[in-house]
């Protein structure tokens, strides 16, 4: 019964650690929709939160027609570097061929306006994804501070109707919470070899 009363202590400990951080995410370019420029901006992202942004380019198959093939660029900037993880999710409707992404750092002259850049230029590429599917998520630990571009390609399907969707979000695990859990965990073990002895 203690042993469960401990681990019950343990779990509202995190939880309540874990929103208090989800309370000071900040929402970055909520529902950004794709520029006619060279790319898009969605701003500046901070890894210490759980900061995320959704963005989508709802109208690709009008923009290059039926059976092309498109390219797109979204930029942010990563302010504080952090040691947690990216994760940028994709989905596809009404099939686009082809459909894949990759994260790329700014080789140093990509260059945005509000909303907008007029000029993209990548640097090493960090990570891929793509699948045969319409969904794919990329995952990138360990970025330090400065700014990134992902790039998202595929074919519109022959009816100019293709769209896709992305959330772009930082998990980065507190070392308050980290410390608070393994105190908790310690704990448990101890309590359970004071029982068998």
């Amino acid at each position: 019964m203690k042993i469960k009363n401990l681990l019950a202590g343990v779990v509202a400990t995190g939880a309540l650690a874990l929103g208090s951080q989800a309370a000071q995410a900040g929402i970055i370019c909520q529902g950004c929709e794709y520029g006619d420029d060279a790319g898009t901006y969605l701003g500046s992202y901070n890894p210490t939160t759980f900061d995320f942004g959704t963005f989508n380019h709802s109208d690709v198959g009008i923009d290059e027609g039926p059976s092309n093939a498109f390219e797109d660029f979204w930029v942010f900037d990563l302010d504080p570097g952090g040691s947690g993880s990216i994760s940028a999710d994709f989905t596809a409707f009404t099939a686009i061929a082809g459909f894949q992404g990759q994260l790329y750092a700014d080789n140093g002259g990509t260059t945005c306006t509000g909303s907008d850049c007029s000029a993209i230029d990548l640097g090493a590429l960090l990570a891929t994804a793509g699948t045969s599917d319409s969904r794919w998520e990329i995952i990138a630990d360990s970025l330090p501070a400065g700014r990134y571009i992902l790039r998202v390609t595929g074919t519109t399907n022959s009816r100019s109707t293709s769209a896709y969707t992305g959330q772009l979000a930082f998990i980065v695990p507190e070392p308050g919470t980290l410390a608070l859990l393994g105190l908790g965990l310690l704990g448990v073990g101890l309590t359970a070899r004071r029982r068998k002895v």
